[in-house]
């Protein structure tokens, strides 16, 4: 049986490995096990803000206040809560990207009377976006064309995302796993 323990120890060793970096969250430097943070520059205030939002199994509401107020609706200043999935969206897509550049706030939260003047405006916004309910943001990854950033977004299949290639960004959402615009 000397063969099948060491390939067992192999696979053991090997699994235990891969467990250990997948927990560290390799791949955008910055990030330290057991904690989530995704820097964010608001493209419309210049604004930035990157605090741990989650830490050790727990998410930090101080944080996901502050990442709300970020976040905030661009044509009224309306802050209303924006839900942890977005930023993990957010915090998996840069381990991806392998990027340490903020990432380009195009829109957060909009409230339901700034979704109906986009939309009236000809902006391409859908009538029940889900940017009402702090659940989706449009962004831009400084140095990443708009088209590699939404292929991976696609590729984890953590709900919508969709290419606005004249705009040049991308749209996260928390809702079903759906792709539009490539």
């Amino acid at each position: 049986g000397g063969m099948i323990d060491r390939r067992r120890l192999c696979l053991g060793t090997a699994a235990a490995a891969a467990a250990v970096l997948a927990a560290a969250g390799s791949g955008a430097a910055g990030v330290r096990k057991g904690e989530r943070r995704v820097p964010i520059r608001n493209l419309w205030t210049g604004e930035t803000g990157d605090p741990v939002y989650w830490r050790d199994g727990a998410y930090d509401q101080q944080a996901l206040a502050a990442y709300s107020h970020l976040m905030r609706d661009r044509l009224n200043g309306e802050v209303a809560p924006i839900f942890y999935g977005v930023l993990d969206q957010l915090f998996r897509l840069r381990q991806a990207l392998d990027t340490d550049a903020p990432v380009g706030l195009v829109s957060g939260y909009r409230s339901p009377r700034t979704n109906e003047t986009l939309r009236a405006g000809g902006e391409g916004v859908a009538r029940n976006s889900l940017h009402t309910l702090g659940m989706a943001a449009d962004v831009r990854f400084p140095g990443i064309p708009a088209e590699a950033a939404w292929r991976a977004a696609v590729a984890l299949g953590m709900g919508g995302a969709g290419l606005y290639r004249r705009s040049d960004f991308v749209h996260l959402d928390v809702g079903p796993i759906r792709r539009w615009g490539g």
